[in-house]
């Protein structure tokens, strides 16, 4: 998700976690119109409730999760996704995806 900071000092002091917050806030948050385009965005019960449980079904798949590739065309398009699996021939052990 790509999100234009206006003030720079903010930017700087946003940190990785703090960039994950502001998507999930997006992603979860309910939005209003405040008035000259903008709108306020915050995490209601109900989207709380529908964050947790999409975050207990991952926590479900972690482990396939890790055995799982995508392919994608510019980070715009998804062409595939599958499963990897370990590969020892010739290659010296790399790890091969199938497709």
């Amino acid at each position: 998700m790509d999100l234009n900071l206006l003030q720079p000092n903010i930017s700087q002091q946003i940190s990785s976690v703090e960039h994950l917050q502001v998507e999930l806030l997006m992603l979860y948050g309910d939005s209003c119109d405040i008035g000259e385009g903008k709108h306020y965005t915050s995490l209601t019960r109900r989207g709380l409730k529908r964050l947790i449980k999409d975050i207990r079904h991952v926590q479900q798949h972690m482990q396939s999760l890790s055995s799982t590739y995508l392919i994608d065309a510019g980070g715009n398009t998804l062409l595939t996704v599958g499963h990897k699996y370990d590969h020892q021939s010739a290659m010296g052990g790399t790890s091969r995806a199938s497709y």
